[in-house]
């Protein structure tokens, strides 16, 4: 099977094609850096250089399967530097494949586009309506995916991810101060509930995204990690698996994050998707980490 995998440098792209690559699929990565792991990488500006992608249609073939995993992540961006690498980027790939459709388009968005609310979980029909610029902008995004006819379209939205590679997580954060024994302040005492998988679950979803033949022509849904979860029992968790010796305090200061957690019901339903437990997924990461 060959799949186009776009951001295929970044962090999910780099663990997605090590993935594909072994389950004996195709890669071809379309990032502005290589991707050593892939079959084929593309160098490429999906921004200014749409007319490459509708070259390579043409000389190579459409691929059964894309998933559009590149991404203006949050950030220090301008809102044009939202808009371009967050909505140019998909309307130019729509673009060129509407003259090859491949069989499925797999997206992945995020929770961010779901505005503030005190109704936990969110579910798939929560209001998508974040006015900040990367969520505003994913959800255009997935409306411009939403668009697109010719194909079999599945949005992922996804939770903060963490892993080895990735730098400006929640968790990878916590796991820089629990690797060097620092002490560790948790904003709003530790209570605010946040969302997170590590890399390898993601990559599971996407895999069966792909297996699945069946189903209706758009599928929406939320990946996380299934409950609610405080910061403290990520920082608790996360010193266990490390052995570290860091101290956690609980600060009164106010986070300005909110509490935010999805429903996974759809995406269990629907991929059989089951999250790791977080001791067991921290545990891996840890492992990871020591290596």
């Amino acid at each position: 099977m060959k799949i186009w995998i776009t951001g295929g440098a970044g962090f999910l792209g780099r663990h997605l094609t090590r993935q594909l690559v072994s389950d004996g699929c195709k890669v071809v990565s379309l990032s502005r850096r290589a991707a050593p792991d892939a079959d084929e990488s593309i160098p490429i500006d999906l921004v200014n250089e749409a007319h490459r992608l509708r070259r390579h249609l043409e000389t190579d073939g459409p691929p059964e399967v894309v998933v559009h995993a590149a991404s203006r992540q949050p950030g220090r961006f301008s809102f044009k530097e939202f808009v371009a690498g967050n909505v140019l980027t998909t309307r130019n790939l729509l673009d060129a494949l509407s003259a090859a459709p491949p069989r499925q388009v797999i997206y992945t968005s995020t929770l961010s586009v779901y505005s503030r609310s005190s109704d936990l979980p969110f579910t798939e029909k929560h209001p998508a309506s974040n006015p900040d610029p990367y969520g505003a902008t994913k959800r255009w995004a997935e409306q411009l995916m939403e668009s697109f006819k010719d194909s079999k379209i599945t949005i992922l939205r996804l939770p903060s991810l963490y892993g080895v590679g990735q730098a400006d997580s929640f968790v990878d954060g916590l796991a820089k101060l629990a690797l060097r024994n620092e002490p560790i302040d948790l904003f709003s005492r530790g209570r605010t509930i946040r969302d997170a998988l590590h890399i390898t679950d993601v990559v599971s979803a996407i895999r069966k995204c792909i297996q699945q033949t069946s189903g209706g022509q758009l599928v929406l849904m939320n990946l996380g990690c299934g409950r609610p979860i405080r910061s403290i029992e990520y920082a608790r968790s996360l010193v266990e698996a490390l052995h570290s010796q860091s101290t956690i305090t609980e600060s009164d200061k106010e986070t300005s994050h909110f509490d935010a957690y999805a429903s996974i019901s759809l995406a269990q339903q629907l991929i059989g998707f089951q999250p790791t437990e977080l001791k067991e997924s921290l545990r891996i990461y840890a492992n990871e980490l020591r290596a």
